[in-house]
């Protein structure tokens, strides 16, 4: 505190280098698949702007998601804690707030403001739960008005309109507005983080960008009649997703004409979103945060549109697990593409080194991409992992610069090398000649099949599981949870809240044949029925429905404690080795069910 004439000032005193660290834009685009002239994933895509942004720095061509769905990629993304790690691998753990998974984080906008940053976020950039993380926020107005009589609307996932309003009323717009101001405003080291909604469904935009792409001139994405025929039966019920749009969506789509429109719809909305783009680079460039900040320009996920008779996103092919992903900045080489297997997952890690910070006071998961910045040529062999839960099927994603490979908790697998095949029509997983290169892969999966002591007694959260999203109970989840009084110190919550049917199921691998006993310790019991089976390729099995070996229930705990009961179930008869699901089935129509341990004992 000073005192001059009787005035007296107070000086906040703050790091010499504040002022002077470089700013960064961070731009996220909701949805946006590779369909644009950067990535080419569509040849009649109009993007100049993304185009414009590329030729300023390093485009990573060769990048996924960290989960394919916006809850938890923007969660894995915004935390630096991979999806596999923090239990948040689905949209429908969204019935949670995102910091149930990851409370201890020090978010990426929070560790920049503890550093001197002023931190924006506008609009979309967490999945809801953005105002705690910023300095000051500004969200998304409402979707647009539509033009009485446009479009159609299947269900959320297919739906699209003429907008009723001017291109300055739509909510992106205005958005990119409020950006823009800031961007003229603010002095000093800024953290902008912007989203940009479209192509986000609904596809809603103006006339005018649906006009750039004629019906009769459209192209479809390329497809192959037996695509799916090379295929375990649990991926063809990945890529149909039967339980959200039900029976032959796909065949209805196509003979209806509608995948025209989608598609079209889709490319207007890229059109639109690019052009967003564009005012914001217009007015990065102009102000004075250009000469020394960084830009980042990153997508959630991909999108299907057809492709491997799928719709949406949620699913393991490239076409959904692609990423837009471009960073240019001082000492950034420009125009440069990188074709490096790399990960969103990367963004928080590889920002720390580039702004000069010290890491923040939790493990960060992904690696930095600094040497690929210096030298987009270096060798780099470090294969990525997306980790989703889509139809009650649970799967891992590794990438590397050569193959992509799925390989689901119940085991099935498929693997594709992506320079020859880039739609993914040959499954290689099926040749014994690339089972060294599964091999290889599979050392980076999340999950493994723990070895079984000698009692028998395992932590629930060592084994791979999968909670229900069969017809009619959409909306399960997982996780683990800290938890004191939990023999190893967590269990595995199970929000089973889509009616009585609903389930988790448990994998674990039968070494030898023969009588198992099975057991299972919960926190307070339970309302549920267990049963098992083996592990079969038939995607009936990911139903509630399917037959299986009923071995026991739990009761509820009537006491009101907090208390964990050790339940022991019929013995079970195995005639071959192999993989086993234990299924906890709910007998009411909600329930949190958390499994402390569970026991499978060879008799």
């Amino acid at each position: 505190m000073k005192k001059i004439s009787g005035i007296v000032l107070f000086v906040l005193l703050q790091p010499a280098w504040a002022e002077n660290q470089p700013s960064v834009l961070l731009i996220n685009v909701d949805d946006w698949n590779d369909w644009n002239q950067v990535l080419r994933g569509h040849p009649q895509a109009i993007t100049p702007n993304i185009e414009r942004l590329a030729k300023k720095g390093v485009t990573f061509s060769n990048t996924i998601c960290s989960s394919p769905v916006c809850f938890p990629s923007r969660t894995a993304l915004f935390s630096g804690i991979h999806p596999a790690r923090s239990g948040c691998i689905s949209n429908f753990n969204w019935r949670n707030s995102w910091r149930t998974y990851v409370p201890d984080a020090v978010t990426l906008p929070r560790h920049l403001a503890r550093h001197g940053w002023q931190t924006i976020g506008i609009a979309k950039n967490f999945h809801n739960g953005n105002e705690p993380e910023f300095g000051e926020y500004i969200g998304r107005t409402k979707e647009p008005r539509k033009v009485p009589g446009t479009g159609i609307r299947l269900n959320p996932s297919g739906h699209w309109a003429v907008a009723a309003v001017p291109v300055n009323e739509m909510h992106d717009y205005i958005s990119v507005s409020r950006g823009i101001e800031k961007l003229e405003a603010t002095r000093g080291s800024l953290f902008l983080s912007i989203g940009i909604y479209r192509p986000h469904v609904p596809w809603v935009v103006p006339q005018e960008y649906f006009d750039k792409y004629p019906l009769e001139d459209l192209q479809l994405p390329e497809r192959q009649a037996d695509d799916l025929d090379d295929l375990p039966e649990r991926f063809k019920l990945l890529a149909h997703n039967e339980a959200k749009f039900g029976k032959d969506y796909n065949k209805k789509v196509v003979a209806a004409g509608h995948n025209r429109e989608f598609v079209r719809a889709y490319l207007a909305c890229v059109t639109f979103a690019d052009e967003q783009l564009g005012r914001l680079l217009d007015a990065w460039e102009a102000s004075p945060h250009a000469a020394s900040g960084y830009i980042v320009l990153w997508s959630d996920h991909g999108f299907m549109l057809g492709e491997k008779e799928g719709w949406s996103k949620m699913k393991p092919w490239y076409d959904s697990a692609r990423s837009n992903l471009i960073i240019a900045g001082p000492g950034i080489r420009k125009g440069a593409v990188c074709n490096k297997a790399v990960s969103l997952q990367d963004i928080y890690t590889t920002l720390i080194d580039l702004l000069k910070l010290p890491s923040p006071a939790h493990k960060l998961d992904g690696n930095s991409l600094l040497p690929l910045l210096e030298n987009p040529d270096a060798d780099w062999d470090r294969p990525v992992v997306m980790s989703h839960e889509a139809d009650g099927i649970r799967y891992d994603v590794v990438l590397d610069n050569t193959y992509r490979m799925t390989r689901l908790i119940t085991g099935e697998t498929e693997l594709y090398k992506l320079a020859d095949d880039p739609h993914e029509f040959n499954n290689l997983a099926r040749d014994t000649e690339h089972a060294p290169v599964i091999e290889r892969l599979a050392k980076h999966l999340t999950f493994r099949y723990p070895e079984i002591p000698q009692d028998g007694w395992i932590e629930a959260e060592a084994i791979p599981s999968q909670t229900s999203a069969d017809y009619g109970r959409r909306g399960n989840c997982h996780f683990p949870q800290v938890l004191r009084g939990a023999s190893g110190g967590r269990v595995v919550c199970a929000d089973l809240l889509a009616g009585s049917g609903s389930y988790i199921d448990f994998v674990l691998e039968a070494r030898n044949v023969g009588s198992y006993a099975i057991g299972a310790t919960l926190l307070n019991g339970g309302a549920c029925t267990v049963s098992a089976a083996d592990v079969v390729d038939n995607a009936a099995q990911a139903d509630a429905d399917y037959p299986m070996k009923n071995i026991g229930a739990v009761e509820a705990g009537r006491n009101g404690k907090r208390t964990f009961k050790e339940v022991s179930f019929k013995p079970i008869t195995f005639d071959r080795p192999g993989l086993k699901l234990i299924r906890f089935m709910s007998n009411v129509p909600k329930q949190r069910l958390q499994v402390d341990r569970i026991q499978f004992q060879k008799k």
